[in-house]
């Protein structure tokens, strides 16, 4: 029996009751293991780029996502792109160079700037410290590696939280097969610059090479081209609901105007250890877009 055989059981039982569960308005808890999307007023004009949900510590085998109420004006269409295609459709040179050096997620930005009116000895004690202190208060919510770096992006009192190096080709736990399986259509700040975007400075993120150096313009263009090319829209009405392979499948949103209700609820490749409210890989986007802004 393999190992997708034996989940199988699991995989239907939490499907169904992602299918059975009421909407979120109802149900607000996080216990309940079903997390509103992106839905609040202050998102609907933020493009949500084509992701993965993973926090390089865990990631969810699958994700079910289900309509309640599709954007009441107009937009908010989720959309997915297979990682299979955008893999075969990179140009190779591109393909081999950001395999090679890797790339590192920047997840957030602090910016202290009255730091630099101390005198240089004081200036990088503080600095020190601060970084300290971010570092134990603030990476062990999100479950992910995280390294404090001052002047990243070019700021010398700016204080990044950074993930360490990852590939951004995966192959599937079950087929074996290479995926892309990278953020940066999501999380690049050179294309979240140039379409709608609402995060505030603080939560702006960015993605590097691994040895921090600027990813190229034409580059970012290159895979947000094949990424944009291979992207899918779902039409959904309420009582929809889509399963989708998160080793393979990547999702997103687009913008939108009224009231929206749609939620996920992820499962599959659960950690060693049970899982609390607030631990699942699904909370790592979901809980702090829905209650940061």
């Amino acid at each position: 029996m393999t190992s997708s055989q034996r989940d199988a059981p699991r995989q239907r039982l939490a499907a169904r009751e992602a299918l059975t569960a009421p909407p979120p308005s109802r149900c607000p808890r996080q216990t309940d293991a079903l997390y509103e999307e992106v839905n609040k007023d202050s998102l609907s004009k933020h493009y949500i780029g084509l992701h993965n949900e993973s926090t390089f510590k865990k990631t969810a085998k699958f994700g079910a996502f289900v309509c309640f109420k599709p954007a009441t004006e107009w937009g908010g269409e989720f959309f997915i792109a297979d990682g299979e295609r955008i893999f075969r459709d990179l140009d190779p040179e591109v393909l081999k160079a950001i395999v090679k050096s890797k790339v590192r997620i920047s997840v957030s930005n602090l910016d202290f700037d009255i730091l630099s009116k101390l005198p240089e000895e004081q200036k990088r004690a503080a600095m020190r410290k601060l970084g300290e202190l971010v570092d134990e208060a603030v990476a062990p919510k999100f479950d992910l590696d995280l390294e404090m770096l001052w002047g990243t992006d070019g700021r010398p009192m700016r204080l990044q939280a950074v993930q360490n190096a990852q590939s951004p080709i995966n192959r599937h736990p079950d087929t074996g097969r290479p995926a892309w399986f990278c953020n940066l259509h999501n999380q690049a700040r050179f294309l979240r610059e140039r379409r709608p975007c609402g995060t505030p400075e603080v939560g702006m993120t960015d993605i590097y090479f691994g040895d921090l150096s600027l990813i190229p313009g034409e580059m970012h263009a290159h895979i947000n081209a094949v990424s944009e090319k291979n992207i899918v829209t779902v039409p959904m009405t309420p009582g929809d609901v889509l399963l989708c392979d998160n080793y393979r499948v990547l999702h997103g949103r687009d913008i939108f105007s009224g009231d929206r209700l749609h939620a996920v609820s992820w499962f599959g490749d659960e950690p060693l250890q049970e899982a609390g409210a607030g631990d699942k890989p699904g909370d790592f986007l979901n809980v702090i877009l829905n209650s940061a802004f």
